[in-house]
């Protein structure tokens, strides 16, 4: 009876998240690194982690030719092994690629002295990299928060046995939300210590064969997160999908930018 549907618009984020990416387009890199990185600027990412491919002929051109595209090198990577046999080598490849970050991807965080081991490994390691100017991340899945020990998870552990001044976190709010936890609760805990995060998206739970799905079409509350990461202080959001779904490389990285963008967020 000519009822009138008005739908309310979500407010506009004060601060919006620079964009970067993780993988997904790691097989056309190998194929064209330059034609696909070209193609990435052109979709509206700002920053590539994972960008270790300069490193080959003359990085400092490398770079330079890069950073024309609109991009930057979010971080370089490194394993707590190199931490801890080759940081000399870690901050000489940060340096080289001028990337103010270093992030370890892994770590078991099996038992509570395994934690506590890695955190002193982590400080000593930070410490050296940060009177380098350079910040070292840790990236979390979803063991850190389902590992419980004496009711706290590997992931309060660590934060709580590390320097803020020198260990930092790189969270995953698709692993967080796998976990049964809320991103936007993790990184208001740790506000200031988030410097980037990753956001990706669940179609699915625990025993299917693939959970992941572009950005923006799955279950994760985006939203809340980003909003949450833009209040504590975080700089980047880095788009990532650990498999393809039913999309090919490319139209994943352009819907997940385009679902972003039309929810206000980039």
């Amino acid at each position: 009876l000519g009822t009138k549907f008005i739908r309310k618009e979500p407010k506009q984020m004060s601060k919006k998240l620079k964009l970067g990416l993780i993988g997904i387009v790691g097989e056309e890199a190998k194929r064209d690194f330059w034609g696909t990185m070209q193609r990435v600027a052109e979709i509206g990412y700002q920053g590539i982690e994972g960008a270790e491919a300069l490193l080959h002929g003359d990085v400092e051109a490398n770079v330079e030719r890069f950073h024309a595209l609109g991009l930057q090198v979010l971080t370089a990577s490194a394993s707590r092994e190199q931490l801890r046999d080759d940081l000399d080598g870690v901050i000489r490849r940060a340096k080289q690629l001028r990337t103010n970050r270093v992030s370890v991807w892994w770590a078991p965080c099996d038992s509570a002295d395994a934690v506590l081991a890695d955190a002193k490994l982590y400080n000593e390691a930070g410490a050296r990299l940060a009177a380098e100017g350079i910040k070292l991340c840790y990236h979390n899945h979803d063991h850190e928060f389902r590992n419980v020990f004496d009711g706290v998870t590997a992931m309060d552990l660590l934060a709580e046995h590390t320097d803020p001044q020198s260990v930092f976190f790189e969270i995953d709010i698709a692993w967080v939300t796998h976990a049964g936890h809320k991103p936007a609760e993790v990184l208001r805990k740790l506000a200031g210590r988030v410097p980037a995060i990753h956001v990706k998206d669940l179609h699915g739970l625990e025993g299917q064969e693939h959970i992941f799905t572009a950005v923006g079409t799955g279950i994760v509350n985006l939203r809340e997160a980003i909003e949450a990461a833009a209040e504590s202080g975080v700089e980047w959001m880095v788009v990532e999908q650990d498999r393809l779904r039913h999309l090919t490389a490319f139209e994943t990285i352009l819907v997940s930018y385009l679902n972003l963008k039309e929810q206000g967020l980039v």
